[in-house]
């Protein structure tokens, strides 16, 4: 019995030991397959088969590129890829020579020419940046395209305490990206050159554009919980979170950072390469942004004033300690050429006078007319009090104001003379 019980045990040992055998030379074949044929991308292809590999690069590429030449094996023991990417990769010396990419720069739309060496290697702050960083599939129609967000988020972040360059010059500072502006822009007849503003000390970019810049770029919590269970301790150490995310993981910097635009819309008739003016205010002072963007009058279609395009800070003009007091005429001629003071209280004095005799006019034709059921007297009103509110006479929108007086005292005049007549 024993003998019988022995040879059955035998012959199950022998089937295992076959199947084993076969197990493991399919498992063989298996590895070698996943090895080898993800060096042709058609392989890749049959399970990613909305991945096609297109990108801005402008030199020839070979018609089958492996995929397994860019993407990484991450898992010890196993050849599976992974999505990440390393920067000797790129590198290499048939795609992107780290030499050759440090040594020449790239022209990116009119800005100062790009420079690849100094963003690479070992930043201020203990920070670092990966090619994945700036260059990955943002709109998902390109393998890798440039995320402008990404450099609105490390130059303008905390923009109270930015990082600084090598040469501890702000990464927030404009003209490392804006070189000269050689514009010529035609303001009421007189040409408005640039390049005359640039070189007056006196005068900063942030005296004129301002509001140039929204969001802060902080990093939510809750963002965390996107791939997260739980926050991490180091969740406040910046050098940490990007060593953790950045030096070893391809995390794109938007999906953690809040969204930082800059620029500003387009306003007025102002022609340039697609760049206007934007001014915000506080609600207190709406009236004044009415003004300057030529707007809340009635019976005129306005304008917006060169320094609404300009978007020309409040506190250029405004430079008392207490905000947004009377200005001192003789401000004007930090911009404007000399003498320009001089002109604008004889402006100014003008106005007064305007609105003098609006008001005037304006009691004698309420008394023989109801504002809400003559339009033109209700304009007129409406006029005087926007002209009134805004307290600046005229300065804010001078060629504005004066074409609404010139409106209304002409239509007032006629009903006056009309209405005495009578």
């Amino acid at each position: 019995m024993f003998a019988e019980v022995k040879k059955l045990n035998k012959r199950i040992a022998s089937r295992l030991a076959i199947a084993a055998a076969v197990a493991a030379g399919m498992l063989v074949v298996m590895l070698f397959v996943t090895i080898t044929r993800p060096k042709h991308a058609q392989f890749c292809a049959k399970c990613h088969k909305n991945t096609s590999f297109t990108n801005a690069c402008k030199k020839s590429l070979p018609g089958d590129i492996a995929c397994i030449e860019c993407h990484t094996h991450e898992n010890t023991g196993m050849s599976m890829m992974a999505g990440e990417i390393r920067d000797e990769h790129c590198t290499a010396e048939s795609c992107h020579p780290l030499g050759k990419l440090s040594a020449k720069t790239v022209q990116y739309k009119k800005l100062r020419p790009f420079r690849h060496k100094t963003h690479i290697g070992k930043l201020t702050g203990n920070l670092n940046l990966r090619c994945t960083s700036c260059h990955a599939n943002v709109s998902g129609e390109r393998h890798f395209e440039t995320d402008v967000e990404t450099c609105n988020t490390c130059h303008f972040i905390n923009t109270l305490k930015p990082l600084y360059t090598h040469d501890n010059k702000p990464i927030s500072d404009c003209a490392l990206c804006h070189g000269q502006i050689g514009k010529t822009i035609d303001i009421y007849g007189k040409a408005f050159r640039h390049e005359a503003y640039e070189m007056n000390e006196k005068v900063r970019c942030s005296h004129c554009h301002f509001e140039t810049i929204r969001g802060n770029g902080r990093v939510d919590k809750r963002s965390c919980y996107q791939c997260h269970s739980e926050i991490a301790d180091n969740f406040k150490s910046a050098p940490d979170m990007h060593r953790i995310h950045i030096d070893k993981h391809k995390i794109v910097c938007t999906l953690c950072h809040e969204s930082v635009t800059h620029g500003w819309e387009n306003q007025g008739n102002m022609v340039d390469d697609g760049n206007s003016g934007l001014l915000t205010v506080t609600a207190d002072y709406k009236v004044q942004e009415q003004i300057m963007k030529g707007t809340g009058g009635m019976g005129i279609e306005g304008e917006p004033d060169p320094m609404y395009i300009a978007t020309l800070n409040c506190s250029a003009c405004h430079k008392g300690k207490q905000r947004y007091t009377n200005v001192e005429p003789g401000v004007c001629n930090n911009c404007h050429e000399k003498g320009f003071d001089r002109i604008l209280t004889e402006q100014m004095r003008f106005v007064t006078s305007q609105m003098r005799l609006l008001g005037n006019l304006l009691t004698k034709a309420k008394k023989h007319h109801d504002v809400k059921k003559n339009r033109f007297v209700h304009e007129a009103e409406t006029n005087y009090n926007l002209i009134r509110e805004d307290g600046s006479h005229g300065v804010h929108n001078i060629k504005y104001v004066k074409c609404l007086l010139d409106y209304s005292i002409t239509n007032l005049k006629q009903i006056v003379k009309y209405s005495e007549r009578l």
